[in-house]
């Protein structure tokens, strides 16, 4: 387990003994954004001080005794080996699933070209459905209709240990890319090569989600 881990474990059980406040309403309480609070409590990174002093606050610990706990955290970070690529997000794969409602990878890489919008919008589609299946499938809800909820999806499931780690990290990538670029005016454009990795990256999220939302139904 890496210094962020064990970091993120211990501010979840100050979450859960302080009743289990949503990630939104922490945010409105710290004036952090809800991505950089449910990374904190992820373990994907260690959390900044800023970050940690606030959530003392809002949870009612003790800010002396964690900012110890924190630069003990940061002194292994700044020791630690590097750190390896997650697997799902660099293997090479040839045994590519359909995804429910999705159009196959490889016409979407083709459409980045002559419709760049519309190739994102197909990307943050996979996306939101993967959120879906994971919140009716693992929890019986529905996300919201606001794109935050979907990343909030992906956050629950990967704390919960059904997504791998980055998955949210990755849904936001996407969901940034999409909310972006259709603002932008076309000399603002992402650049085709810039789309193509956003296209990738949002079926290999659709991939993970679908491979959970499976094995969740095996178990029940």
């Amino acid at each position: 387990m890496t210094a962020a881990e064990d970091f993120a474990r211990h501010l979840r059980h100050l979450r859960t003994r302080a009743g289990e406040p949503a990630v939104r309403k922490l945010a409105n309480e710290t004036g952090f954004g809800k991505t950089t609070i449910s990374d904190a409590f992820g373990g994907r990174r260690l959390p900044t001080w800023d970050v940690v002093n606030a959530l003392a606050d809002a949870l009612d610990a003790d800010s002396v005794g964690l900012r110890e706990k924190w630069a003990k955290a940061k002194a292994r970070t700044s020791t630690a080996s590097v750190i390896e690529a997650p697997v799902w997000l660099t293997s090479m794969r040839t045994d590519i699933p359909d995804l429910p409602g999705a159009r196959p990878m490889e016409d979407i890489c083709a459409l980045v070209a002559t419709d760049p919008k519309g190739a994102l919008g197909w990307s943050w589609s996979v996306v939101q459905t993967g959120a879906l299946r994971l919140a009716h499938t693992l929890y019986g809800t529905i996300p919201g209709s606001w794109g935050s909820d979907k990343l909030d999806t992906y956050g629950r499931a990967e704390e919960d240990g059904w997504m791998p780690a980055g998955s949210r990290a990755v849904a936001d990538q996407v969901h940034r890319a999409y909310v972006l670029a259709w603002a932008a005016v076309p000399a603002e454009f992402p650049h085709p090569a810039v789309l193509l990795q956003v296209v990738v990256l949002s079926y290999r999220l659709g991939w993970q989600a679908q491979s959970a939302v499976v094995d969740a139904s095996t178990r029940q």
